[in-house]
């Protein structure tokens, strides 16, 4: 049910392939509220990550409704503060929700530090000094300020994925979509980027986490969602969750990969 508080809130959101024949997502239905760190698990397949690339759009749904901040980011058309009917500027609202996939996806002839500012000063129009001086700060916060003349082929697995994370907040977003962000990663690389998300949490940002690592669901998410065959099938509390599964899927899931 949404609230006040209610960020996002997906509305029976569909996913066909194949003329229907696959259905990658198949009416799921839920509400990210602000300051929530909502972790998605499942099995592969599940529709995981179609759901969280829907939330902007990198996937199109076949059916259903997404409100981002009281706007249906699924409309071609939309009012605008006047009233007025007009063309919906998608990545107007992407630039509120900063996506960090799995691959780091840093432009490679560029140092950490222009990777960094790029977006700010050309999306935001915010000085260059400005955004070095926000993308410093950032970046000192990670433990990789030291590192911003480098390339990202100079940087290990953790430390690329901890500069794309910074990348995305250098943006100020609303919300931040994570898709599998360590699973590209060496073992011992994982606890490293986990801790960056973990501050992130414990500082209030709202988070929408597709992740394999239980132990982050279970320690630091406040919301659990469980999808299989592309359908959530149950969410609650990480308690809930792990302590109290109810779904059969789940409850065999669970012993799997704990």
């Amino acid at each position: 049910m949404a609230t006040r508080d209610s960020l996002i809130q997906v509305t029976d959101l569909k996913k066909y392939y194949n003329k229907g024949a696959i259905k990658a997502l198949d009416g799921v239905t839920v509400n990210v509220e602000r300051g929530d760190v909502m972790v998605v698990i499942g099995p592969s397949g599940s529709g995981k990550s179609t759901f969280l690339r829907s939330l902007n759009l990198l996937e199109e749904p076949t059916g259903g409704s997404i409100l981002f901040d009281g706007v249906d980011i699924t409309k071609r058309k939309v009012k605008n503060a006047e009233g007025k009917i007009v063309n919906l500027d998608i990545d107007q609202h992407r630039q509120k929700m900063g996506m960090v996939f799995q691959h780091f996806n840093l432009f490679p002839h560029m140092t950490i530090l222009e990777n960094m500012t790029l977006a700010p000063i050309q999306v935001k129009h915010i000085s260059r000094a400005e955004a070095e001086d926000r993308a410093l700060a950032l970046l000192d916060r990670v433990g990789l300020k030291d590192r911003a003349g480098a390339y990202p082929i100079q940087l290990s697995g953790g430390q690329k994925q901890r500069v794309a994370i910074v990348r995305a907040l250098a943006m100020e977003p609303s919300v931040m979509l994570f898709d599998e962000p360590t699973s590209a990663l060496d073992p011992e690389m994982v606890g490293e980027v986990l801790e960056v998300m973990k501050q992130l949490a414990h500082e209030g940002t709202t988070m929408v986490v597709v992740t394999h690592e239980m132990g982050f669901a279970r320690e630091v998410g406040n919301r659990v969602l469980f999808m299989a065959d592309g359908r959530l099938l149950e969410q609650g509390t990480p308690a809930d969750i792990f302590g109290n599964p109810q779904h059969p899927r789940l409850r065999d899931f669970l012993s799997k990969v704990l």
